[in-house]
Order: structure tokens, then sequence, then C-alpha cells
């Protein structure tokens, strides 16, 4: 589809739609939106970039975070240490390999974002992350060809111009459980993100797999509570859920599925008046640079969001560049546990 095709199909000439597209003033209001609607059903984008460089591919990569959150609100990236972190990384790196990095939060309302930055060749390829996308979205996505890197949104690539890159979240939230049981922790309570999101998902049942190899049974109803994976207030406010409901046996200890909902909790549980370690030990998954100033500094099981970035980055740049991969599946499995002063040892006794 192109500019002639569009006004053939309007009934004006290729100038008035070249004037439309424009946004110039000397066209009827009648005209305009009758090109605009062959435009809106034939979601023909213009492709001013790709005239001007006939042949040349673009060297601008998209990232697309997305949050699909009902009540979204300006802060999306400030809010969270993750999607911080990771631009900073990312456009070091893409920069490094030649590359310019365009960041676009996708909310539901503008999810075409994606495809006009694909269809009029403004990126080559993009990094998807952030909420978790339904799948008739990524299946046209994965149909139009569009060359993307999946991060913790699906286990498996769907076709050869889409990479899918996890960490590995089971053995994050694996290694969170075991320490609490090392301490001799058995009342152990877990917050976390969205139940749709893969991360969440593996982390959780990393979590659940540690307690249960220990012989402690694990009461969801009692001690897991979920929130917004992605925000301080939402560990704060699954911590308060999650405390009030134990409020008459709390639990020993808790770990924080996420570094940004780590924060929320540690604020939960001193705004009740806990201490921490003595009543509460807190233990969360993912780095966060304040955890190290906290009083006291909390133990993480940490991520690396550089490598996250190096990977990511790397393997779009090969898949725009060859057309393909030798691998499109790819798991991170560097995590390391990190103690503080957030976790105290029960005795048998207690």
């Amino acid at each position: 589809m192109n500019s002639s095709e569009i006004a053939k199909l309007a009934h004006v000439s290729r100038t008035t739609v070249s004037r439309v597209l424009n946004g110039h003033a000397n066209v009827s209001d009648a005209t305009r939106r009758r090109v605009e609607a062959v435009i809106r059903q034939h979601n023909y984008f213009p492709d001013a970039a790709a005239r001007n460089l006939v042949g040349k591919q673009s060297k601008v990569l998209g990232l697309f975070i997305i949050d699909l959150a009902a009540n979204h609100d300006a802060y999306t990236i400030s809010r969270s240490q993750f999607f911080y972190d990771y631009i900073a990384y990312a456009i070091d790196i893409t920069n490094r390999h030649g590359y310019n990095l365009l960041t676009t939060i996708v909310h539901t309302d503008n999810m075409d974002d994606v495809d006009r930055l694909f269809q009029s060749r403004s990126i080559s390829g993009g990094i998807l992350m952030g909420d978790h996308l339904d799948q008739n979205t990524l299946a046209r996505f994965s149909a139009r060809g569009y060359k993307l890197v999946l991060y913790n949104q699906i286990r498996r690539s769907p076709s050869s111009n889409i990479l899918v890159v996890n960490y590995d979240n089971f053995k994050c939230g694996r290694l969170a459980g075991e320490e609490l049981v090392r301490q001799g922790h058995t009342k152990i309570a877990h917050v976390t993100g969205e139940p749709n999101k893969l991360s969440v998902q593996d982390r959780l049942e990393g979590f659940q797999a540690a307690l249960t190899a220990a012989g402690i049974p694990f009461d969801r109803s009692r001690y897991l509570e979920y929130g917004a994976f992605n925000r301080r207030s939402g560990g704060y406010e699954a911590t308060m859920r999650l405390l009030e409901r134990n409020r008459d046996d709390l639990p020993t200890a808790l770990c924080a599925g996420s570094a940004t909902m780590l924060m929320g909790t540690f604020e939960a549980i001193r705004d009740l008046g806990l201490r921490i370690p003595e009543d509460i030990s807190l233990i969360g998954i993912d780095n966060v640079d304040t955890a190290i100033y906290t009083t006291p500094p909390l133990s993480i099981v940490s991520t690396s969001c550089e490598e996250i970035a190096k990977l990511t980055v790397a393997h779009l740049i090969e898949l725009v560049e060859q057309g393909s991969s030798s691998c499109n599946d790819f798991v991170i499995p560097d995590v390391t546990l990190e103690l503080r002063s957030s976790i105290r040892t029960i005795s048998p006794s207690e």
C-alpha cells in the first residue's frame, strides 16, 4: 500500500493525501475525514525515512516497555529501578554497536505504535518487555515479520523473526526460599507481581519448590499476596494486605518478588511498627541500589541488568543484520545470593 493507492481509494489526488499526512490546513474537513478513514482502514503509514534512505537499513532499534495497567500514570520508568537501569545500559550498548535506541511506553490505547514504527521503517528491530502481552498480539507481530527480542514474555520463540530471552527465574525464587529455610524459618510469606507474568510464575514456583523440598507447607491463602510487580506501591500494598490478614500469627520471614516491590515491602513492615529482622526477616529478588543503604541493609538474590541489556541488544542486532540467529531461546543463568543483615537465624526451640 502506498500514497497513490490511498489517493485512488479516497478519490483524491496524491498531493491531497500528502497534505492530509502532513497536517496542511488547505484541505476541507470532509476530504480530510475521507482520506483519514482510508488510511486507518488499510493500516497505512507513510515511509518518509525509507524514501530518503533508499536501500539502507535503519540504524535505530526500538525498546517497547509494555504497561497495561488500567490506571497507568506518567512514571512507568522512573518508578521501576529495573527499567531505569536497563535503559541506561541498553543506550550505551546500542551506541557502541553503531545504533540508536528509541524508547516507547506502550499502553492499551497506543499499541499501534509498534506497528507504526516497524511499517514506517523507523526502526529495524525491537525489544519488548514489561507487562504480559496477549497471544493474539504476539501472533500478529510474528506474522508481520517484525524482528523482535522478547524479555520475560514467553518461554519459546514462535518464529524465526522473534527471539526469546528469559532470566532463570525459577532459580531466583529457589535461592530466596532456600536461604530462608536454611536460617530456620518455617512461616515464610511471599509478595509478588501479577500472576500472568512469566517471571512471577517461575519465581513463585522456585520459591515454593525450596519450601517443599524442606518439608515446609506453603499455604497460599495465608502466605501469598499479589501486587504490581513494577511499582513500589505494589510491594507496599501487597505486604499490608498480607500482614493484616495474618496479624494474629505473623510470618517470621518474607520474600519480595522484585526489587521495586522489595522497597515497598520494607516501608510497609516499618510503618506497621515491626522490626527487620527481629520481627520479620526480609529478602528480595533483583538488584536495587538502595538495598545496601537501608537499616538494616537488605539481602537479595542478585540478577544482572547489564547482562540482560547485553544479551537482548546483541541478539537483536544479530537478528537484524544476519536475518536469523543460531538460537532463538536464551536463558540467563547468572544468579547470586547477596546476604546482608535483614535475615535472622531462628533456633529450633523458637
